[in-house]
């Protein structure tokens, strides 16, 4: 009787265990599921990584030349999005899009509603010879501690294939209208 309850305590304590694992999921798992519903697997492959301020992924489809990256950037004092343009401003740009030969911003806007808060930046880019179109969004995660930083990436010639990954990513804030910025 004695060895069928200390069984019974194991076997109850280990599956306590197994719950609890599962329930805290790495944040690396929470940045790639941006991508989940989005990204077919068998044309985007996917990268991620955890560092102490961030948490990034990307998404590289070869075939059509494109790119898509996640920063899953940590507020721990918590981010208040009237402060957006403090953190996210032209210093911001300079230094996320230094890789590329040219660019420039083409529209921007910020969408609000009482179930979202995203602030939206399309830019022509060239690297390579190549032309492209970026959408770039930046919305604080359901987490006040973190901000979401996502960009898709298309050669400027697939601009209806860039509107596709944006409405399955963004469908609140596919494109800007035109507002003559840049």
């Amino acid at each position: 009787m004695f060895k069928r309850m200390l069984i019974l305590v194991v076997l109850l304590g280990g599956m306590l265990l197994i719950a609890q694992a599962q329930s805290s999921q790495r944040e690396i798992y929470t940045v790639l599921s941006y991508g989940d519903e989005a990204f077919e697997s068998e044309t985007w492959l996917a990268s991620a990584s955890e560092l102490g301020a961030r948490t990034t992924a990307t998404w590289r489809n070869d075939l059509e030349g494109a790119l898509a990256y996640a920063d899953y950037i940590h507020f721990d004092d918590g981010f208040d999005p009237e402060t957006m343009d403090d953190a996210f401003g032209a210093r911001w740009f300079d230094v996320t899009l230094s890789a590329y030969q040219g660019w420039r911003e083409l529209n921007n806007c910020t969408i609000e509603t009482e179930e979202v808060f995203i602030r939206l930046y399309e830019f022509s880019l060239q690297q390579n010879n190549i032309k492209y179109t970026m959408r770039y969004w930046i919305t604080p995660a359901e987490d006040d501690t973190r901000v979401l930083t996502m960009f898709v990436l298309y050669p400027t010639n697939e601009l209806e294939t860039l509107d596709e990954y944006a409405e399955r990513l963004f469908p609140e804030a596919i494109k800007c209208e035109d507002t003559g910025v840049g």
